[in-house]
């Protein structure tokens, strides 16, 4: 990507196929294309800062007059840890509410429970537990990596399903 560059100020973004050059010369299409005077009118490249995406974002584009780019402001993602953790209280009780659900109405369907389905209540109840003392265990920088819904609760939820 390239920006068009006027007292260090970004005035366009992205290189137009009609363009008028400063001395009033106009190029009604394929300018894009004369990548030999772009420079000299005024067009400096984009380059994109390295920082770690878990961490980090890109904020406003502007114009480095030392190294004759545009770059980004690289800014702090900051964690509101009390925030994240109870993000996933509710998803972790909506699941609860899910297997529960389920649970209820494959009772429901059965006069006598079958056994399997007896012996998944206490790893339901584990799982569950498991789960709460890992939420409360995350910190600021691990918050946003957790996965609740992994494979191994998609798994129990899908066992569950086959008892409807």
């Amino acid at each position: 990507m390239k920006h068009l560059i006027k007292d260090n100020q970004i005035l366009q973004s992205g290189i137009p196929s009609h363009f008028t050059r400063e001395s009033g010369e106009a190029f009604w299409g394929g300018y894009e294309n004369m990548t030999e005077i772009h420079y000299d009118d005024g067009w400096r490249d984009e380059v994109i800062p390295e920082h770690d995406q878990k961490t980090h974002y890109l904020g406003s584009a502007y114009f480095d007059e030392v190294n004759n780019v545009v770059t980004y402001e690289v800014n702090e993602i900051i964690v509101d840890l009390v925030l994240e953790k109870s993000y996933l209280y509710r998803q972790l009780e909506q699941l609860r509410t899910e297997m529960s659900g389920i649970v209820y109405q494959c009772k429901l369907n059965y006069d006598v429970e079958p056994i399997e389905l007896t012996n998944l209540l206490p790893y339901i109840r584990a799982m569950y537990g498991f789960a709460k003392s890992e939420i409360e265990a995350l910190t600021e920088v691990n918050v946003r990596d957790y996965v609740l819904r992994s494979l191994k609760y998609e798994q129990v939820l899908s066992v569950l399903k086959t008892f409807l």
